[in-house]
């Protein structure tokens, strides 16, 4: 893995002088490192654009509240210095406790990113864009390198990680009418990735649009593909089972049954595969699965050491942030509809007449579960078969509202790569679940 960044040696020993420096001071120092190389390709018909980078950030948290950071080892002492200031100001923010731990977990890659020529991941862009009528973008991102935690329990963890993403964009006109659609694939096994699918997925999803008709507006009989579903879960309901939503007034009780029998919605740290997949959260939490709905009923919250201690709640390694420096909040993982037990064309054959929505491209969700997202590629249906695509059109409703409705989930389980914005930070999660048979109301644009 070929870097001039600070080396994993040296990380961790400016790391362990910080927190031993604390201990002397009688403090509770952290310190969190972040240390990545990246890669991007941006690639359209008339040119490819190319940005290559290499970041180190490492941040000291001082007695649960004070933050700073330095962007090279040498100046983690004096992040410790203005860390322990702010905590002065700040108190003491109480944590769940954690057990001496020293742990070293690398990413398992197919093909490394470093090993693929630069020339060669530049070609791959060039002749995927090949011969694609329209307006078209294709973007490549990668970053690897390391994580590193070290705490004043005794915590020392060290994850070596690796993501890379094609991502096309793909724009067609016809006749005054338009058609746009987007598709991206994820990896993190290296450079594994199909940028050739992935651009004639996104063109097919705007060739779709462009011929697409309208359905009169209403509450519609719908099955919500994987990708669909996966962000409505996440959006509408995920965000209302993290701690700092929960502690804020957040629907969602305990023991509450707020969905149907067949709904079980579950945040897990993944298997190592999933684009949200983690080894361990930024406060060294070795995670847990949260099943947040089981059977319909309130099950679980997602927690950060902070929120699990203030609100007497499970730690389950959610504690995520996008930088060190940055405040450490709850953030989901994978988070997805358990699957069922029905087969999907059976899904469809079960509403007679309805809508098969696969994706969405955008949308919004409020804390108390009322939604809207727009579709990206969805087809009307009649007696099990699809029998025209559809233009975009809103989808709205209460997430509690529309899996009270659930009448069967699918076996199928499947993830899309996703990043998740919250107070201006950006991690990566996944999204999915089972095909889900409901109502929702829709509004043609």
């Amino acid at each position: 893995m070929p870097s001039s960044l600070p080396s994993e040696g040296e990380s961790l020993e400016a790391a362990r002088r910080v927190v031993e420096e604390g201990w002397k001071r009688g403090v509770k120092a952290e310190v969190l490192i972040f240390s990545f190389a990246s890669t991007r390709i941006l690639g359209s018909k008339e040119e490819i654009k190319i940005a290559s980078g290499e970041k180190w950030v490492g941040a000291v948290r001082v007695n649960g509240s004070g933050i700073a950071y330095s962007t090279n080892p040498q100046g983690l002492f004096k992040a410790l210095e203005e860390a322990i200031k702010a905590s002065k100001m700040l108190g003491e923010i109480p944590l769940a406790p954690l057990d001496p731990l020293v742990d070293r977990v690398t990413q398992r890659l197919e093909v490394p990113p470093w090993d693929v020529p630069l020339e060669q991941k530049v070609k791959d862009v060039r002749d995927s864009l090949k011969d694609v009528e329209g307006s078209i973008t294709l973007n490549y991102r990668e970053s690897y390198g390391y994580k590193l935690y070290l705490s004043y329990e005794g915590r020392e963890i060290l994850q070596r990680l690796s993501y890379t993403l094609h991502a096309a964009s793909v724009t067609l006109s016809e006749g005054g009418n338009r058609g746009n659609g987007y598709w991206s694939d994820a990896s993190r096994r290296g450079y594994t990735t199909d940028p050739f699918k992935v651009v004639q997925k996104a063109y097919s999803k705007a060739k779709n649009q462009l011929r697409g008709k309208s359905v009169e507006p209403g509450t519609w009989d719908v099955v919500l593909m994987p990708p669909a579903i996966g962000v409505m879960v996440h959006e509408a309901l995920g965000h209302m089972s993290e701690a700092d939503h929960v502690k804020a007034g957040s629907p969602l009780k305990l023991g509450e049954k707020v969905a149907s029998d067949v709904v079980s919605v579950s945040d897990s740290p993944g298997s190592g595969e999933e684009w949200g997949s983690i080894f361990y959260d930024d406060e060294g939490v070795k995670p847990k699965k949260v099943e947040i709905l089981k059977e319909g009923v309130v099950s679980g919250f997602l927690t950060d050491r902070q929120h699990a201690k203030e609100l007497n709640l499970p730690l389950t390694g959610n504690g995520r942030v996008e930088e060190p420096g940055l405040r450490i909040l709850p953030r989901m993982r994978v988070t997805y509809l358990e699957p069922g037990d029905w087969d999907e064309e059976e899904l469809i054959r079960e509403m007679k007449r309805g809508l098969l929505i696969y994706d969405t491209s955008g949308g919004n969700a409020e804390n108390d579960g009322t939604f809207f997202f727009m579709s990206q590629e969805a087809w009307y249906v009649e007696n099990g078969e699809k029998v025209f695509p559809l233009r975009p059109m809103g989808m709205s409703g209460n997430v509690l509202e529309m899996l009270k409705f659930v009448r069967g989930v699918g076996k199928r389980l499947e993830f899309r790569p996703g990043t998740c914005g919250k107070w201006g930070q950006s991690v990566p999660v996944s999204v999915g679940g089972g095909a889900a048979l409901t109502k929702i109301r829709v509004s043609p644009v």
